[in-house]
């Protein structure tokens, strides 16, 4: 693995959203796209795959992450939806004047990205793991960009009055590497791989919209 970070669009199995917002906080981050305070608790990347891949009718024992016993570690879980099988779960970092968020299989992040861009700027990209790339951008909480890079520069494709400014798609690699290494080249931003397996605050959803 690399420390930049087109290493994302190869680090997760199927499709995944990553997320830059300017000038705030992880936990901001994460309340500006729905969490409450109170329930962003702090998870390593593998206490997240194991929360994901749990089974309806999974037992808390089978989370190697998990004291089970812990009483009060699992009713503070539990009220914060990682025990209720939620739909998505959202990890927040940070870097020098920026936060990001990695969710694997949701894009949460990217439907919120007006309301991470209040007063600030933020981009996102999005692969559906199965071809599909989508990439935005939004400042001051308005979306200026989301779209696929792969029809705007595809044969006789009009020019796109919503491109992110300063990305130009060529079609030489994947569109969402392509991106990464756009934000990774024009903002200066490396994030090791390292970094993102430990603890993060954290927040689940029961649903990635609202």
């Amino acid at each position: 693995m690399d420390h930049g970070l087109r290493w994302i669009a190869n680090g997760y199995d199927g499709s995944y959203t990553f997320t830059l917002c300017q000038g705030i906080t992880p936990r901001e981050l994460l309340v500006r796209i729905g969490a409450k305070p109170h329930h962003i608790h702090e998870l390593t990347d593998l206490a997240v795959s194991e929360l994901s891949v749990r089974p309806e009718d999974g037992h808390l024992s089978d989370l190697e992450f998990l004291d089970w016993e812990d009483d009060d570690l699992v009713t503070r879980l539990t009220e914060a939806g990682f025990l209720s099988h939620p739909e998505t779960i959202v990890r927040a970092g940070a870097i020098p004047g920026w936060a990001y968020a990695i969710e694997a299989f949701t894009s949460r992040s990217r439907n919120h990205l007006g309301e991470l861009s209040r007063g600030t700027r933020a981009y996102t990209v999005f692969s559906s793991g199965a071809g599909m790339q989508r990439v935005g951008h939004a400042r001051d909480g308005q979306v200026l960009s989301d779209y696929e890079p792969q029809e705007a520069a595809g044969p006789g494709a009009a020019e796109a009055e919503e491109e992110v400014p300063g990305f130009a798609y060529t079609g030489e690699e994947t569109a969402d590497r392509a991106f990464l290494g756009f934000l990774e080249d024009e903002l200066g931003i490396h994030i090791a791989w390292e970094d993102t397996c430990g603890p993060l605050p954290t927040a689940a959803f029961a649903d990635a919209f609202s």
